[in-house]
């Protein structure tokens, strides 16, 4: 038996808000266009994965249930660049060596970028380099093709600690400071009342997304592969997928 779920992983590009030109959100968005996401997810990734348009993942409560994202649309990734004032330079982008995926992404925004006139170029580099890098605001790249897991679930793991300018050189490798957003990342931390902290969450969501602060491509799924006596098995998004603790064999 195989039980498939949608877990809370989110893959995504983080992008260097504070280093011209990225810091123009026509940039951003330019660069969110120019992504083929239905490409990756379908034809690389042959659909093992659920679209994800958003920072908090979709199966989490604070991720707007109609929120649409970006979609691969050349036109309008031209559009947005046309509007950039910042002088154009070639763009970096550090991959995670040894995970296909984070490559396999990288090129791929490469290939689509350099039809609009961005050129970018990828350096593959162990884990180990690339967070080292990310956490220096001069040394990281501009963008980084990675995952966010659930070390918590709560949308705070996420939109909180990607954006919030309480987590630079923490979490928040973006390096994105935005006065707005942290209001309510902040009111969100503050309060008990469930039905506030979601709606604090949601436009938290929304603005992150709209303004392109990342390029939000994928949620994870997790597939288990069980024999058929065995029962009681339940999803857990932490670590592994697995909690253990209900499985027993018939």
């Amino acid at each position: 038996q195989v039980l498939e779920q949608e877990s809370m992983r989110v893959f995504y590009f983080s992008i260097h808000n504070a280093r011209p030109p990225l810091n123009d959100v026509h940039f951003r968005q330019a660069l969110a266009y120019a992504f083929d996401y239905d490409g990756f997810i379908n034809d690389i990734l042959k659909g093992a994965v659920a679209r994800n348009p958003g920072p908090n993942p979709n199966n989490l409560w604070g991720a707007p249930k109609d929120l649409k994202g970006f979609t691969f649309d050349l036109d309008k990734a031209k559009a947005e660049l046309a509007q950039v004032k910042e002088p154009l330079r070639p763009i970096t982008v550090g991959a995670l060596a040894g995970f296909s995926e984070s490559e396999q992404s990288a090129t791929l925004l490469q290939n689509t970028a350099k039809k609009i006139g961005i050129d970018i170029k990828i350096e593959s580099a162990p884990w180990q380099v690339i967070q080292s890098r990310m956490q220096d605001k001069e040394k990281n790249y501009d963008l980084v093709p990675l995952w966010k897991s659930t070390y918590y679930v709560d949308p705070n793991n996420w939109v909180g600690e990607l954006y919030g300018t309480r987590y630079i050189g923490t979490r928040n490798y973006s390096y994105n400071s935005d006065p707005e957003l942290d209001a309510w990342i902040n009111e969100a931390l503050l309060t008990s009342d469930q039905a506030k902290r979601q709606e604090l969450y949601e436009k938290a969501a929304r603005k992150v997304t709209d303004d392109a602060m990342g390029i939000f491509v994928y949620n994870t799924k997790w597939y288990g592969p069980y024999a058929k006596n065995v029962a009681g098995i339940r999803f857990s998004p932490i670590g592994s997928g697995q909690d253990m603790r209900w499985a027993y064999f018939n």
